[in-house]
């Protein structure tokens, strides 16, 4: 069983190590190096028997020294490669000058190493496979120069590795394939195209087929026929769609395999890799594509019961929050940050919902970002940003560089406090501050804050009923014009606004009063007045209206806003 692997110099992974001992889920968003880690493994394994096809002892070479085996791009079946130096991170298979130390030149070839560490029956032990490369299309593989070649075959003996790329599609026929080719299309990451020859070759051993059926008609309700290829140009594979005696039926129609379900054939996949290639690690990447949620915990739970019977570690990687959720903490791998095994429940709930709320760009900006301000719309943003503006407030010097926030879309608070949930999966220090409208104000501070998330609420209904002060709305509607028709369609505005409002309310606009806990000027008064002033004007388009206004017609409310925010975001400059 593997218990680290480490890697350098490999894809993604300048130097990385990864805690596996037993089977685990690598858990995280996309190009965080999931797969990565699984093709490593996969392509060590592929290194190390070339060598020992070659060098091994039962090779009977007579080279005496710890020469490499070239691989051409061809034979390499574990990757599907252009050139082979896509292998190595960044690209770069040679020194250059800033990496070059004692008598070493530039253009040195990098040595791109994977190491393995596990235990066995007897003893842990250690098996570091090293790369060259030479050419677009080779390269030559060794293992490390301080390794014994007699334990080098006593310890690859024991590992079998079976790399499962997701699940791509079926043809429509499929000749016999000898395993060479076989693993060249898994390693071009087509293992649909074998899902016929699997079947063959689970066929051939009694004991795994009556598993396989056993399965499938426990997980489907479908039976398995008996493949046939003896006497036919293509292996026929076909099942029927229920249990005949179970329906109450003689007969079932016969169909091809490839007339079934993208999840169904995905499932049929796994099980033909458990069953016909044996392996002490096998590698699963995305096993649950393609599966309802319901049916994703039941063939997660099969693979585990068949691995255990089996002696088998599995590495699975997965975006599935049924996955996460069935798995103890300390068997995932969390990708967000530098991979990392978990620890408690707390780090797996956080993954799942980071999984479940998180795009690429929250994540990236939650990675960069010290603070995220959470706001019911854009709308909101603008305003406070044009509002920090005129008040000279350091806040501006953050709001008008594009900060990390997130538009909670006039959902239910509790919302944001889920996504910042999440993005602690991604940045455990990270801060946050939520401004509510008022129309929230019934639901208590505890049920939406949280540890490093501080809430603060308008004391007027929205952020839009600081626009509503008569001489600020009077000259935004004038603007620079003086002709009669201007004035004329302004005093129709303000005339609008005195029959709206109370008196005591526009007499003085900035004086706390009940009318405005109780009234969106957004609905109603703001539209009304820009119709009555002849002005189109939208939503998202009110901070024109705050643009203009003038330090002595802003509430100082808003000040208080500021301050708050730019506690949480001003380290972000």
């Amino acid at each position: 069983m593997i218990q680290r692997v480490v890697v350098r110099n490999f894809k993604m992974f300048r130097e990385e190590s990864f805690d596996l001992s037993d089977s685990v889920i690598l858990a995280g968003p996309n190009n965080r190096g999931k797969t990565s880690l699984l093709q490593a493994i996969a392509v060590w394994n592929l290194g190390l028997q070339k060598w020992l096809a070659e060098r091994g002892p039962e090779s009977k070479s007579k080279a005496k020294k710890r020469t490499g085996v070239a691989i051409t791009r061809q034979d390499f079946s574990a990757i599907p490669l252009r050139e082979m130096n896509l292998l190595w991170t960044d690209r770069s298979a040679a020194l250059s000058k800033d990496d070059v130390s004692g008598d070493q030149k530039p253009g040195t070839p990098r040595l791109l190493s994977i190491s393995l560490h596990g235990n066995g029956p007897a003893q842990t032990w250690e098996l570091t496979i090293e790369f060259t490369y030479r050419y677009p299309d080779l390269v030559h593989v060794r293992p490390a120069e301080d390794t014994p070649v007699d334990a080098i075959l006593e310890k690859a003996r024991d590992i079998l590795v079976v790399h499962v790329p997701p699940f791509s599609g079926i043809g429509p026929e499929e000749t016999g394939l000898d395993r060479a080719y076989q693993d060249r299309l898994i390693g071009h990451g087509k293992p649909g195209d074998i899902l016929r020859n699997l079947l063959l070759e689970v066929f051939t051993r009694e004991e795994n087929w009556k598993a396989i059926c056993r399965d499938v008609e426990e997980i489907f309700q479908y039976r398995l026929l008996p493949p046939q290829y003896e006497g036919r140009p293509f292996i026929l594979c076909e099942y029927q769609p229920g249990i005949p005696e179970r329906l109450g039926h003689k007969t079932l129609p016969k169909l091809d395999i490839s007339c079934a379900g993208s999840g169904f054939l995905q499932v049929l996949m796994l099980l033909g890799f458990f069953y016909a290639r044996p392996a002490s690690i096998l590698l699963l990447d995305e096993p649950d594509a393609h599966l309802h949620v319901k049916l994703q915990k039941q063939v997660y739970d099969r693979l585990r019961q068949v691995a255990r019977n089996r002696g088998c570690q599995l590495l699975i990687a997965t975006h599935s929050e049924v996955l996460i959720d069935n798995t103890a903490p300390e068997k995932i791998i969390d990708f967000h940050r530098r991979p990392h095994r978990l620890v408690i429940d707390l780090e797996r709930d956080q993954i799942r919902e980071a999984l479940k709320r998180l795009t690429s760009l929250d994540i990236l900006q939650a990675e960069q970002a010290k603070g995220v301000l959470f706001l019911e719309s854009e709308t909101d943003l603008n305003l406070l940003r044009e509002w920090a503006r005129v008040f000279g407030h350091p806040a501006y010097e953050v709001l008008a560089k594009n900060p990390f926030w997130h538009n909670n879309k006039g959902r239910n608070p509790r919302e944001a406090r889920g996504h910042f949930f999440a993005l602690k999966a991604v940045n455990p220090e990270i801060q946050a501050v939520l401004i509510l409208d008022g129309d929230n104000r019934s639901l208590p501070d505890h049920e939406v804050s949280a540890e490093g998330l501080s809430v603060l609420r308008w004391r007027r209904y929205e952020a839009e009923n600081y626009l509503v002060h008569p001489d600020a709305l009077s000259r935004f509607a004038g603007g620079t014009s003086t002709d009669l028709f201007s004035m004329v369609s302004v005093e129709r505005g303000i005339t609008y606004l005195k029959n709206q409002l109370p008196p005591a309310v526009y007499s003085n606009p900035l004086a706390e009063h009940p009318y405005w806990e109780r009234t969106p000027a957004s609905k109603e008064l703001l539209p009304g007045f820009f119709r009555a002033s002849g002005i189109e004007l939208t939503k998202n388009e009110y901070y024109q209206v705050a643009a203009q206004m003038l330090p002595g017609e802003l509430s100082s409310e808003i000040k208080e806003k500021l301050d708050g925010l730019y506690q949480v975001l001003r380290s972000e400059q």
